[in-house]
């Protein structure tokens, strides 16, 4: 009896499973196919490869970078954890990332060394100064050494900048800004202009000219205002004092002809002709004695 029951009960939830499966079919039989619009999912290669890598990996991109508003590269970077800036005696600006020493620190730029590679022997970071951020796509970060892949020189870590290339589409972009601070002690202005006009894909040519003129502010010592007896300080600065400068700071300027030509579907030629100006003065003197005399570097490049 009890086994006439127990396969009673197990017919009867038989029955009820397929009950319970059968509905959503009868149901959708008599219903009209469901239609929906086309779903775009974008990705970011450099981003998606980073999550599979061992090492620690930041991917800063366009988007990321606007919303800091940051002039330069250098304004970027420092910002991230792990990477420090460095100043040496000369004022030339290093970095350093998990406390490597700044040579250990390999400088990229579309993964080509900066300065061929010499950079890291003048302040690796004066490099990164040098780029304004209107140009840069994204900016990959590597923490750690990464010598299998970049050799000797990324035992501390890796900061790669890919610049943009020509666009698809035709456009014009113009950014200006500029800043004035009243008051005597004042030494320098803040003023950064930048365009860029891109005549879109024609055919299988597209091509972009762009121009960068950006003043870099000085970064002052703490000690406040020192006296001099100098008077080529005087006469340069028409005030009697010197703030103690820690690095280079003055005018840049930089500009570009970009060029992409479609071979054939697998080939593609880039062609990149820039040019890039500076005018930087650097005034130390660490002390308030007037015999000390006030030392003035000078750094001009082109």
């Amino acid at each position: 009896m009890d086994r006439q029951l127990q396969n009673a009960r197990k017919k009867a939830i038989c029955c009820a499973v397929l009950t319970w499966l059968l509905v959503p079919a009868v149901y959708a039989a008599g219903e009209a196919p469901a239609v929906t619009k086309d779903v775009w999912v974008k990705a970011n290669t450099a981003q998606e490869e980073a999550k599979n890598n061992s090492q620690s990996i930041t991917v800063i991109t366009a988007a990321d970078i606007a919303k800091k508003q940051a002039k330069s590269v250098e304004d970027i970077i420092f910002d991230e954890v792990g990477v420090v800036r460095t100043v040496d005696a000369m004022g030339r600006v290093g970095v350093s990332i998990r406390g490597a020493e700044p040579r250990h620190t390999l400088i990229l730029v579309d993964g080509e060394p900066v300065m061929g590679d010499f950079a890291k022997f003048y302040g690796a970071a004066d490099e990164l100064q040098r780029l304004g951020t209107e140009n840069v796509a994204r900016i990959e970060i590597i923490r750690g050494a990464a010598t299998a892949e970049y050799g000797a020189d990324a035992i501390g870590g890796v900061v790669n900048i890919v610049t943009k290339k020509p666009m698809k589409y035709a456009g014009i972009s113009y950014h200006a800004e500029g800043r004035r601070r009243a008051g005597n002690d004042e030494l320098f202005s803040d003023n950064s202009m930048y365009l860029r006009a891109d005549s879109g894909k024609v055919g299988k040519v597209s091509l972009a000219i762009y121009g960068n003129k950006r003043d870099v502010p000085p970064i002052y010592a703490a000690s406040g205002l020192k006296h001099s007896a100098s008077a080529d300080f005087f006469d340069y600065h028409g005030m009697d004092g010197v703030k103690n400068s820690l690095r280079y700071y003055g005018k840049t300027m930089d500009s570009g002809i970009l060029l992409n030509y479609d071979v054939n579907a697998h080939n593609k030629m880039n062609v990149e002709i820039k040019k890039y100006s500076e005018n930087m003065d650097k005034y130390s003197k660490h002390s308030d004695s007037p015999l000390e005399p006030v030392q003035h570097f000078k750094r001009s490049v082109e």
